[in-house]
């Protein structure tokens, strides 16, 4: 029998309860949202996704040389690859994200409503803008905490990583190496990002369920030190849809700093847990840092199932 067990404004969850009482093996959990319903991984479009990948890497074998003059050329960091099937994975809410605790208690989460009041738009495009910047943090100063103590104690036993992004790298550690920062993106995803980025974005977004398809490609948090570290990132455009980064500690402990926008020719500088985010295609780089450090959680965006769309998006802000 299906038990409803809480239910918020914009989200329900509901037990499966079988027989036998409680079983961790035996309780289905799913999350159903007003706006969007979360993704589901099908084995047969993995098997098509296979297919299409292996296609698309020996296309890519075979013009890597082109593509590499090309990239760099553009100053794209990243390409928008076939492997985006695959990282994506990491970031979408499971089953085992809304149990809580040890009694298999599920939680439910609500969606933030955000209106233009929640940030300021810069850069107007077309019919909407390509640059936004919050008013006021999206993450909690304890929550940014916790992730840069992560990214610390992590990078400390593996090493912070130099040459993931091969055009344009960052000192940074993928968030698929930190399992407790990952756990709560995922969630804030649902909650507060997605939904935010829904909003800002909501007049470039093609109609019908496109708003729903926005993923997280890949994510990183990234260490500006001024003492012997990466202090600044070269003006650049990411291989994605939209980008967004999260200040993870206050503006107080280090001096310059912001992203550095093109068209703007000026750095936006946001303080702990506000969130930057903008169209990936847009000349964008680290302003350099002049003294002390700068934690930032860096994600790449696309919109699932819509690769035509998103190109055609991406020239026309480049």
């Amino acid at each position: 029998m299906t038990w409803m067990i809480g239910s918020w404004m914009k989200s329900i969850a509901f037990l499966l309860l079988v027989p036998g009482g409680w079983s961790p093996g035996a309780i289905i959990a799913a999350a159903f949202f007003t706006t969007c319903h979360p993704p589901s991984i099908s084995p047969n479009n993995n098997n098509n996704n296979n297919n299409n990948n292996n296609n698309n890497n020996n296309n890519n074998n075979n013009n890597n040389n082109h593509k590499q003059e090309v990239t760099t050329a553009l100053r794209v960091s990243e390409l928008h690859i076939p492997g985006y099937r695959e990282t994506k994975i990491p970031f979408i809410l499971k089953e085992e994200d809304l149990i809580y605790g040890n009694e298999n208690v599920l939680t439910c989460l609500e969606e933030i409503k955000y209106s233009s009041n929640d940030y300021q738009s810069l850069i107007p495009h077309e019919s909407g803008y390509l640059l936004h910047k919050t008013a006021r943090p999206i993450f909690s100063a304890q929550e940014c905490s916790d992730i840069v103590n992560e990214a610390e104690a992590i990078g400390s036993l593996m090493g912070w990583t130099t040459k993931r992004h091969g055009n344009y790298p960052t000192t940074d550690i993928p968030l698929v190496e930190l399992p407790m920062t990952l756990k709560f993106l995922r969630k804030s995803l649902v909650q507060r990002i997605y939904p935010l980025l829904r909003t800002q974005f909501k007049d470039y977004l093609p109609p019908g369920d496109a708003a729903c398809k926005l993923r997280v490609a890949d994510g990183f948090v990234v260490k500006y030190d001024a003492e012997g570290g990466q202090s600044e990132l070269k003006p650049h455009r990411d291989g994605s849809v939209f980008s967004f980064n999260i200040a993870l500690n206050s503006v107080e402990e280090f001096e310059g700093g912001g992203t550095w926008f093109q068209s703007l020719n000026d750095a936006v500088k946001i303080d702990q847990g506000q969130i930057v985010s903008h169209a990936s295609g847009i000349l964008h780089g680290g302003h350099a840092i002049t003294s002390g450090k700068r934690y930032i959680l860096v994600a790449f965006v696309i919109l699932e199932g819509y690769d035509s769309w998103s190109m055609r998006f991406y020239n026309s802000v480049r």
